[in-house]
């Protein structure tokens, strides 16, 4: 390790200059209030040509034609596929892989119902090695959605095998497979191939403007932030008598901790890593809290709080809860020492409370098409594919995925717990036989803070 921090502000800015797609923007910025009466200049909070600001057209440029292979037929991966089919023209998925063949069948419907796309029984592969066979195969692309667990090792086999890559998030469901998918991006990065995780606010309308006007300045320097994502239980799986333990957690992902990372890595990940994002820090240090109240399957909480102690001084608090007949919201809000970003209406705030900026949603009506972040992310991709750049941002991601483990470790044992121990520990959360087979469910029980459980 080079020094202190895996991920230094400085790292952060240097990934940004690599992008080579910095929004035009001045450093000294005269911004006035809505109601016309203020006048202030703002301090970037970053030299802002080292940003990377997307640029987010309606549809891809035209180029090159682009076949991609999809790993992961539930409804997250044919969601990615039609979102990258409707990027822009020449670009088709030609391959798909699954552990399950139910599984790789459903999606194979829905491609052709939906899409009119045919997939030939000869491009069609099930098993634990099905994404080897498509990533093997002649195509550009590999679209991966499957369980959270399997991220970190099929993004290194498609950059292996000199693939460019869309990756669904978490990087990683712990430090073992932060650390695969940290090198793994690192690699794409030299062999110039583009790697793009799941990280969709980065690239909607009324987030990216939100992220420039704080850049700009105008909430300050960041102190705090509270993020949070309330929502129903998640799937229930009715287990079958022909199915094995590991199909059965497999396929019930979303109840199994070792299969999906939990609430924190699943759900609350998002909102996250919108503050990792906005604030380009690290964070130190956490302490974190969990249970499970109303969850009666598998070994996964559905409640967790959290507190992260982040550098410069800057402090995250976190909630996520998944239970029924509760009221929802998901969200953030970012304070700064002159104001505050609410994702709630995309505004920003002075400490009055008077509302000092807020993205104009009528105006994005009439000046574009596209609104769907999805879609965005992709047209995103195409253009780097084809334009021969390096969306670099993979790394950045893949740190805001550890936080979230760092969060759901320390309500786990009831531990407090720093970026250094973290990042460094041996833990992996995978079972040692990967295979749909009968296992000793004790090794899967619900953690207990408090009893024993080394993260080393």
């Amino acid at each position: 390790m080079k020094s202190k921090h895996l991920f230094t502000r400085r790292d952060f800015l240097s990934e940004a200059t690599a992008l080579g797609l910095s929004g035009t923007l001045g450093s000294g910025l005269l911004l006035s209030s809505c109601s016309g009466k203020e006048k202030q200049v703002q301090t970037p909070l970053h030299p802002l040509n080292e940003l990377y600001i997307p640029e987010l057209s309606d549809k891809a440029v035209d180029g090159k034609p682009i076949k991609a292979a999809l790993v992961g037929c539930g409804s997250r991966g044919i969601g990615a596929a039609f979102n990258f089919l409707d990027a822009g023209d020449g670009l088709s998925v030609v391959a798909l892989a699954d552990l399950f063949p139910d599984k790789l069948e459903a999606g194979r419907q829905r491609l052709k119902e939906g899409k009119n796309i045919t997939i030939p029984d000869d491009m069609c592969f099930t098993d634990f090695d099905a994404y080897k066979k498509v990533c093997e195969l002649p195509v550009d692309l590999i679209l991966i959605a499957s369980p959270n667990c399997f991220h970190a090792e099929q993004l290194k086999y498609a950059v292996e095998q000199g693939k460019h890559v869309f990756v669904e998030k978490p990087a990683g469901i712990d430090p073992v497979g932060f650390r695969a998918f940290l090198a793994a991006a690192r690699q794409a990065v030299s062999r110039r191939l583009n790697v793009l995780p799941g990280t969709q606010y980065r690239f909607d309308r009324p987030f990216v403007a939100s992220y420039q006007k704080v850049q700009e300045g105008l909430i300050g320097r960041i102190i705090s932030g509270y993020v949070y994502y309330h929502t129903g239980r998640d799937q229930f799986i009715v287990r079958r008598p022909e199915w094995s333990d590991m199909e059965y957690m497999i396929r019930g992902h979303f109840n199994w901790s070792w299969v999906n990372g939990d609430q924190i890595s699943n759900m609350l990940i998002h909102w996250i890593d919108v503050f990792n994002w906005f604030s380009h820090l690290k964070p130190q240090k956490v302490i974190a809290y969990g249970s499970r109240i109303r969850k009666n399957i598998g070994n996964v909480y559905d409640n967790f709080s959290m507190h992260f102690d982040y550098e410069g001084g800057a402090t995250l608090g976190g909630l996520v809860r998944r239970i029924d007949q509760c009221d929802n919201g998901a969200g953030a809000v970012i304070h700064g020492e002159k104001g505050t970003w609410y994702s709630s209406d995309f505004s920003i705030r002075n400490h009055k409370g008077d509302i000092i900026w807020q993205y104009d949603k009528e105006e994005a009506k009439a000046k574009y098409k596209v609104h769907d972040m999805y879609t965005l992310e992709h047209i995103v991709l195409v253009n780097h594919i084809r334009q021969g750049q390096v969306l670099n941002v993979a790394e950045s991601a893949a740190i805001s995925s550890l936080t979230a483990v760092m969060a759901r470790e320390s309500a786990y044992t009831g531990k407090a717990y720093t970026w250094e121990q973290i990042s460094s520990s041996a833990l992996s959360r995978l079972p040692a036989n990967m295979a749909l087979i009968n296992v000793d469910m004790k090794d899967f029980e619900i953690p207990l803070a408090g009893v024993p459980y080394a993260i080393d």
